[in-house]
């Protein structure tokens, strides 16, 4: 019986001595996992800060005085040919999303380079080209511009080439102005065509004359402004005295036209 109790007690001292250990043990583990887990999110963190520091996150300046006290860390060629960009670049950035349907990214695709540009409503159009890689976030823009740098454009098939012409750009036009008969009644039930005719007529009006020609430099159109004066001298006709060329009596006598000519000399 002695030896009975002896054996029993020793078989519970075992049992109180393992639990003891398991319950050691999974301290132990937890603490260790804590630790783990600590460690991991200082790790992250760090990755995480690190990355942001090599990103070269800036500040845009806001002002030409913030622009001065602290420049864009960018090189900025001015004006260049595309004739002379030839191979020596093949990747377009264009971040923004204010230009709706960006010229200079129609030529950089019909160029056949990497175009990266935001996923936008105004940037749809581009978004059917394989060279056009879009992105939704900062991430997304860094794996495209990585992509494109390692990666060589596709060439652009005659079917895509063909969106670049002009007649694909009138058929889009046509496409996109064209309104159904029960759109136009309404239109015309609103006095809507009405004031459509009246636009057009105003914008075809605004344009003739050698005073079109000043409007269109006033508002940027460059060499091409001059576009009555190359009329003129190509016919081999006098340029004085030609300011209303073309104008109706009706505009010439408007007020819209006396403030023109007033603010133009």
């Amino acid at each position: 019986k002695k030896k009975k109790g002896r054996g029993s007690g020793g078989k519970s001292n075992k049992n109180k001595h393992s639990k003891q250990s398991r319950k050691d043990q999974e301290m132990e583990d937890s603490e260790l996992e804590e630790r783990l887990q600590s460690l991991s999110r200082e790790y992250i963190a760090k990755k995480l800060e690190s990355i942001k520091i090599s990103s070269m996150e800036i500040e845009i300046p806001k002002t030409l005085y913030e622009l001065r006290k602290r420049a864009i860390p960018a090189n900025f060629l001015g004006p260049v040919d595309h004739a002379l960009l030839g191979e020596k670049y093949k990747v377009f950035v264009n971040p923004s999303v204010s230009e709706v349907l960006c010229t200079t990214t129609f030529e950089a695709l019909a160029m056949g380079k990497f175009a990266i540009i935001p996923v936008h409503e105004s940037n749809k159009f581009f978004l059917q080209f394989p060279n056009c890689l879009g992105y939704r976030d900062k991430w997304e823009f860094a794996a495209n511009l990585r992509w494109a740098l390692t990666h060589e454009p596709e060439p652009l098939s005659p079917e895509l080439a063909k969106e670049f012409t002009w007649e694909a750009a009138t058929d889009r036009l046509v496409r996109s102005s064209a309104i159904t008969r029960r759109e136009a009644r309404e239109r015309a039930m609103l006095g809507k065509a009405k004031l459509d005719e009246r636009i057009a007529f105003f914008h075809h009006e605004l344009g003739k004359g050698t005073k079109g020609d000043a409007l269109r430099k006033f508002l940027g159109g460059g060499p091409i402004s001059d576009q009555v004066k190359y009329e003129m001298t190509k016919q081999g006709l006098d340029q004085e005295d030609s300011e209303n060329e073309g104008l109706t009596q009706k505009f010439k006598t408007s007020s819209f036209v006396r403030a023109i000519k007033s603010s133009f000399g």
